[in-house]
This record gives structure tokens, C-alpha cells and sequence, in this order.
């Protein structure tokens, strides 16, 4: 029963560092945006998944 207090406890703290790790990139987006614009790292990009295929033995 003690190893699952201490498994909780550390299943806890690490919990509350993703959460905190969350609020501090948040932040960071919210607020830095006023000391310089920059491009942004997820831009979309377009791809062409169309491919021809021509198939050589066809008589047509």
C-alpha cells in the first residue's frame, strides 16, 4: 500500500510540471508576440498527392 502512496505522489508532481510546463508556453504565445512578430513554425504546406500514372502496355 505504501508503494502506491509514493507512485501516486509522483504521478502528482509530475502532473503538476506538464501543467505548469503548459501555462509558461501559453504565456509565452500570449505575451511575446509584442516584443516581435515572427513567422510561424506551423505554416501550412500544400502538397500535390496526385500522381499520373501512365501504363505502357495499354494500346489506346
Amino acid at each position: 500500500m505504501g508503494n502506491l502512496v509514493k507512485a501516486l505522489k509522483i504521478a502528482a508532481n509530475v502532473a503538476e510540471i506538464i501543467v505548469a510546463g503548459s501555462v509558461l508556453i501559453e504565456l509565452a504565445e500570449k505575451y511575446g508576440g509584442r516584443l516581435g512578430k515572427k513567422k510561424s513554425a506551423t505554416g501550412k504546406v500544400a502538397t500535390d498527392t496526385a500522381a499520373t500514372i501512365t501504363d505502357s502496355t495499354s494500346d489506346a
